[in-house]
């Protein structure tokens, strides 16, 4: 083997190894080019594993390539070295979005060789034949930075993008994690945004837009279905799906067709200005199977997104996520930055306000979260944080998992904005659990959740945050969602003949320490634990009846113990203890 791809990053909760279709598609390119290579993606121990396993075969590789990104350069490091010390014959290169801010140390201390900045499609092929031909020499590769014979950085000139997409090769999903675990479909239908966002090194440095040709993109979705029909959901990780209406409409129209032949639906990112501007595009991405969009909304504060220079209001991101809702998107989703451009406690409230109103202008489909503000390289604003109102902490860069501050601002610092956050997160999980406990999330809504989540692996903040959170009421909803179950009153004339089922298991959650039985914080009386009893999901509503009435009224002295019985399987349904299935 020529070359070993690696993303790896170190466990953190909630992160999973996902897509990386940039090592994906070098290494299709390398193929057809003659070369072996193979990829791995996992956390930093089975990484390492499988670094030392596959250095004790024969086809033990000469390259092995780190991915580099804001969030694993830490573990590249350790890694490197780690790698290096075990096998000093092993050449190491890096690529990704981190390599822009690699400097001499850190290519010292890891012993890589050279770093690819940039899209690295053309700049792979030179390095291999560098490295494994002995092609060439490296000053003359564009777009690397290395260190020459006295330990000096050499920066060359960055190379110019790839126009045509369609030249270059599609990856193989079926190497990526998020197939293999998901029945996911991870496309990229085109690079760059023009947006020039003042956080985003995308937006800061590859402005240039280019796109596969939407005939191109159609085969290859059609493709990856002919090989799986399993396949349910698209990702689309363009950072700007939106970018060209007529183009977005001709994508949709084609999906609309293959959507006939295959079940799935399919998520994308939008800039709030584009469906602003083209308000028909949400209507049909709905129509063409558009469960979820992200919008970046990155504050609430018109003054902090004009520093970001996102080209959005306020207002425009409300009347924006309000007409998504209007036009069938089930869930809307976009994040907010705490810490950026001349942030303070007055910004911050503007930015929670903001997502207060977006909660209840959208209950149960917009969903959002609070986050750091991230120094990405080479960014316009770190690299001139102070005409921000910004200072960066460089010496916790390192260790960062998104979970710490690594920016403050004139008002805020690290204490402050962590502090901030931690609080903010908590307000905004309470304030989702207050509008459910408050009747505002429409059941077609909350429904809808659960089948998109368990059809099609739709995440969802709302099941994390509020319905998985309360287990009864998630047992109702997932029994609910199956379409096997109803409410009595879509019964009708069957509702006697129906089987009567509790949506729970009574020795999870009842406590009979006491007077009386109780379930959470509800008393039951003796005529509603005898019949929660019997609701068992084998017996009619009539046969529960009877049985009841023969254990609690054997001798027939109560004329109302029907009614009254009736009464309590109403109140113990209202509690979502208990559904029916019809006969």
């Amino acid at each position: 083997m020529e070359l070993l791809l690696i993303k790896s990053h170190r466990y953190v909760s909630g992160y999973i190894p996902g897509s990386n279709l940039g090592m994906n598609i070098l290494t299709q390119l390398l193929t057809k080019k003659g070369y072996q290579v193979e990829m791995f993606q996992g956390y930093a121990k089975e990484a390492l594993d499988y670094v030392i396993a596959v250095m004790e075969t024969e086809n033990k590789p000469k390259i092995i390539g780190f991915y580099c990104d804001f969030n694993n350069v830490h573990w590249v490091k350790t890694f490197a070295q780690e790698v290096k010390k075990r096998y000093p014959e092993v050449t190491l290169l890096a690529g990704g979005p981190q390599t822009s801010g690699m400097d001499a140390q850190f290519l010292k201390q890891t012993a890589i060789e050279a770093a690819c900045i940039g899209e690295g499609e053309e700049t792979i092929v030179e390095l291999m034949d560098y490295f494994i031909k002995g092609k060439g020499s490296l000053h003359a590769i564009q777009g690397i930075v290395y260190l020459d014979e006295t330990e000096t950085l050499v920066e060359t000139p960055p190379r110019k993008p790839p126009e045509e997409l369609d030249d270059i090769p599609w990856p193989d999903i079926t190497l990526t994690n998020d197939y293999k675990y998901y029945r996911l479909l991870p496309i990229l239908t085109g690079r760059g945004c023009p947006f020039g966002c003042t956080f985003c090194y995308e937006g800061a440095n590859a402005k240039r837009v280019r796109r596969h040709s939407v005939p191109s993109l159609m085969t290859e979705i059609r493709q990856n279905f002919e090989r799986d029909p399993a396949i349910n959901y698209i990702n689309f990780l363009d950072d700007t799906f939106t970018l060209d209406h007529k183009r977005v409409n001709q994508i949709c129209q084609e999906i609309t067709e293959i959507r006939q032949d295959y079940d799935f639906v399919w998520f994308a990112s939008a800039h709030i200005s584009t469906i602003d501007k083209h308000r028909e595009m949400a209507g049909n991405l709905a129509k063409a199977g558009l469960k979820k969009i992200f919008f970046g909304l990155e504050s609430g504060s018109d003054e902090v997104l004009k520093s970001y220079n996102k080209k959005i209001t306020r207002k425009m991101a409300v009347d924006v996520i309000e007409h998504c809702v209007d036009s069938g998107i089930h869930g809307i989703s976009g994040n907010i930055i705490i810490g950026g451009p001349h942030e303070t406690r007055d910004t911050i409230k503007e930015s929670e306000d903001l997502i207060m109103e977006l909660l209840y202008r959208a209950p149960g489909q917009f969903e959002t979260a609070y986050f750091s503000f991230l120094p990405y390289p080479k960014t316009p604003i770190t690299l001139n944080p102070e005409k921000f109102g910004m200072s960066i902490y460089e010496d916790l860069i390192d260790c960062c998992n998104e979970d710490i501050p690594l920016s403050r601002t004139k008002e805020l610092d690290f204490t402050d904005l962590i502090n901030i956050r931690l609080q903010a997160n908590k307000r905004l999980q309470n304030e989702m659990r207050k509008i459910y406990f408050d009747g505002k999330i429409p059941e077609a809504v909350i429904l809808d959740s659960y089948r998109l989540g368990r059809q099609y692996g739709v995440f969802t903040r709302w099941n994390d945050y509020v319905y998985k959170n309360i287990p009864i009421d998630d047992a109702y909803w997932k029994m609910r969602a199956s379409d096997e179950y109803v409410r009595s009153d879509q019964l009708g004339k069957n509702a006697e003949a129906a089987i009567v089922h509790r949506t729970f298991e009574l020795w999870l959650y009842t406590d009979v320490s006491g007077e009386k039985p109780q379930i959470f914080d509800q008393e039951l009386d003796e005529i509603d634990y005898t019949l929660l009893k019997l609701c068992n999901g084998k017996l009619s509503q009539k046969e529960i009846l009877q049985q009841g009435k023969l254990k609690l009224d054997p001798q027939g002295k109560n004329a109302d113990f029907y009614r009254q019985a009736q009464q309590a399987l109403n109140k113990m349904e209202g509690h979502k203890w208990l559904l029916y299935r019809k006969p």
